[in-house]
């Protein structure tokens, strides 16, 4: 009779914990629960990427092709973009569907189509070098790239960053931090209904369309880019996000600066590109020599009542880009390409969105900044630098070809780590306060604003940091690349920069802060992997012995003092 009810106990033990389980498993599949306990909330996602994936009303599509055969690094790779991919889905639900995909599976022509459909959004295979157990290198491909879908639309994405200068392994790792900055700005682009307005200033001397249309045509894939000049409206720029002013050569009129200011008091964003030396590459291919000469766009009253100052004085650098030059004067011409100091190679602050992760940016014939005003309520960052090992010319200063043929005395390049590019964010004061407007507004309705609302303005002091070069030939203009070195034949940051710059300057929910994502990579000490390793070597192979037998020995210990009587 005691055994039949403790059986029935038992039993009813039994369904007791398979009611909770079967509870517990119902609830987690209703209610999605994930702790994320790592330092830098690397499998958290931000609250406007939530946001952005809880408010879709249709279908998102998602079509990874980094899988299959890949090494270590890229299956790293791949195996963070589908985790990312698990965070969206988490919060987007059945309207989140991804697939990865296989470049190497399938017909002829379904490769074929698959590398069309690359090649039309200018990608290309990725070539991988690895070394084998014997010693032979390996060739192989892969294809780190994604397409997303919506509403008919497609944009593809390179998920891989690879920044000269920087190993493997912290490429991969600045990938992985891009990942949810890459696919959030995707799905903004193709949810976007209407696109908010940008414009390039003209009527001061200012680069023409052909000169920006690389940085244009980037910037349209985010905004309506207009151009034009200022009239006498003084609300002319207030439908606008932010207003370029890129490389202007004539001078501002107080009727345009008091336009330009009321806009920023408003809540504008302005970003200024300024070379205060004037000096041309192309003056140096018609003569020898040129001269460069201060570059007064009467501006300087303005930026210092802002914060800035651009100084004018030209840069040399020994950190610098390249320029070809003949060295065949006599004959049949032989272009070499040598080093060229009035190019400077900015470096990117990796302590801001804008310039975080991007590669050096090629200046040219470059100024610097200084901020003034420590009173003002602005929180100020450099953006673009220097090297170790600058020069500063101060104006007049005279350009020579035959400078390429000098070797550099250190000593000399003593100005280290120039700025170059700053931004600055808060409340600014007017440039017209406690100063008569201008006559052409003096019948003005409008009331005029002493200090500004909170908002941000950027200088950079180098105009050409924006330009494309243009060469014609045949009457037709021939378009190279933003931030292309002709002499190295590398293409720099310069349109990252840019484009960064002006979506910074837009963001008012905080969208590019995902671009400052860090990830800690913690990586092996390679010193101490080359030493001692046949200690944990062992220590591996002969630990789990040594726990196996050292448990047997307690097993059967205890089982012997447990039933030896």
């Amino acid at each position: 009779m005691q055994t039949s009810h403790s059986k029935v106990k038992v039993l009813i033990n039994v369904v007791i914990v398979l009611a909770v389980l079967l509870a517990l498993n119902f609830i987690a599949s209703k209610w999605f629960f994930r702790l994320d306990l790592t330092s830098e909330k690397r499998h958290s996602l931000s609250s406007n990427s939530e946001q952005l994936l809880e408010d879709l009303s249709s279908d998102l599509y998602v079509k990874v092709y980094l899988h299959g055969e890949l090494n270590v690094g890229f299956q790293k790779l791949s195996r963070a973009t589908r985790e990312m991919l698990e965070e969206f889905k988490s919060t987007a639900g059945r309207h989140l569907i991804y697939e990865f995909i296989d470049p190497n599976e399938g017909s002829a022509n379904e490769k074929k189509a698959f590398l069309e459909e690359l090649e039309s959004y200018g990608f290309e295979a990725q070539t991988v070098f690895e070394n084998a157990e014997d010693g032979r290198k390996i060739q192989s491909y892969v294809f780190p790239y994604a397409m997303v879908y919506f509403d008919e639309r497609i944009i593809g994405l390179n998920l891989l960053e690879n920044i000269p200068g920087y190993g493997g392994a912290e490429n991969l790792n600045i990938s992985m931090e891009s990942l949810e900055y890459k696919f959030t700005d995707a799905l903004r682009r193709l949810l976007i209904k209407e696109k908010p307005k940008v414009a390039f200033l003209e009527g001061h001397g200012e680069l023409d369309e052909l000169d920006v249309i690389e940085a244009t045509d980037e910037l349209s894939r985010y905004y309506q880019v207009d151009r034009g000049r200022l009239g006498t409206d003084p609300t002319i720029l207030n439908d606008y996000k932010a207003v370029i002013i890129a490389k202007p050569s004539k001078a501002f009129s107080e009727k345009d600066k008091f336009i330009l200011d009321q806009y920023l008091m408003n809540g504008g964003r302005l970003l200024y590109l300024i070379d205060a030396v004037n000096v041309t590459l192309d003056s140096l291919r018609k003569q020898p020599q040129t001269i460069g000469l201060y570059n007064d766009v009467n501006l300087d009253d303005q930026l210092f009542r802002y914060g800035i100052r651009v100084n004018p004085v030209l840069v040399e650098d020994i950190q610098a880009g390249r320029i070809l030059m003949n060295a065949r004067p006599q004959g049949q011409a032989q272009l070499v390409p040598v080093p060229w100091l009035y190019s400077p190679l900015l470096a990117a602050s990796s302590a801001h969105p804008i310039s975080r992760n991007i590669q050096l940016v090629r200046g040219d014939f470059t100024c610097t900044i200084d901020t003034v005003g420590s009173n003002l309520a602005l929180n100020r960052q450099v953006l673009l630098r220097t090297s170790q090992y600058t020069k500063l010319n101060g104006t007049p200063v005279f350009v020579n070809m035959s400078d390429v043929n000098k070797q550099p005395q250190q000593a000399e390049f003593n100005a280290s780590y120039q700025p170059v590019a700053i931004i600055q964010e808060g409340v600014f004061p007017s440039v017209f306060q406690n100063r008569p407007i201008p006559k052409e507004f003096d019948d003005l309705t409008i009331k005029v604003k002493q200090s500004s609302e909170n908002t941000r303005m950027m200088v950079v002091a180098d105009g050409d940091i924006i330009r494309n070069e243009v060469r014609f030939k045949d009457s037709n203009p021939r378009i190279t690349p933003l931030g292309y070195d002709e002499g190295s034949q590398q293409i720099y940051g310069n349109k990252d920069f840019i484009v960064n710059a002006v979506n910074y300057l837009c963001d008012d929910d905080g969208w590019m802060h995902l671009r400052g994502r860090h990830l800690t990579l913690r990586l092996l000490d390679k010193a101490k992997l080359s030493q001692g390793t046949a200690f944990w070597k062992w220590l591996n192979v002969g630990l789990p012995i040594l726990l196996v037998i050292a448990g047997s020995i307690t097993f059967i210990y205890i089982r012997k003092r447990r039933f030896g009587k």
